[in-house]
C-alpha cells in the first residue's frame, strides 16, 4: 500500500512497524495479498495508522474511478480557483474559508488524477 501523507508518500509492507500519521490528498495505491493489480483511490485528508493487525486509513473522502464525474470535477476546480485568486488579491489567503477551498481543489485535484489512469 502506498499512502499519500503531508511528509511525502509512505509505502507500507508486510510486517512494517508501527506508524500513525496523516493522510493529505492523492492517490492511494492498494495491492491485496495474490494480487496482480493494485487498485487506485482518490484520498482526501485524514489519518492512517499501521500496527500489528494491520493497515487503516480514515479520511474524508475515498473514491473509486467509477465515482468520478470529469465535467464535475473541472467545474469545482474552475470555482475553487476564482476563488482563491480573488483571496490573494484580497490579502485573505490566510483565512479559514480559504484553506477549505484550497483542501477541496486539492481533492478534486485527487479525482482528476484517479480519472486520468482509467
Amino acid at each position: 500500500m502506498t499512502i499519500p501523507t503531508i511528509q511525502g508518500e509512505i509505502q507500507v509492507l508486510p510486517h512494517h512497524l508501527p506508524v500513525l500519521g496523516v493522510t493529505q490528498p492523492g492517490i492511494l495505491r492498494v495491492k491485496r495479498s495474490g494480487a496482480v493489480e493494485e487498485d487506485f483511490y482518490a484520498l482526501g485528508s485524514g489519518i492512517y495508522e499501521v500496527d500489528e493487525v494491520g493497515i487503516r486509513v480514515i479520511a474524508d473522502m475515498v473514491a473509486r474511478d467509477s465515482d468520478i464525474n470529469s465535467e464535475d470535477i473541472q467545474k469545482k476546480k474552475e470555482e475553487a480557483t476564482r476563488f482563491m485568486e480573488q483571496a490573494q488579491k484580497d490579502g485573505l489567503h490566510n483565512t479559514a474559508a480559504y484553506i477549505a477551498v484550497e483542501e477541496n481543489y486539492l481533492k478534486q485535484t485527487a479525482l482528476e488524477q484517479l480519472a486520468k489512469r482509467g
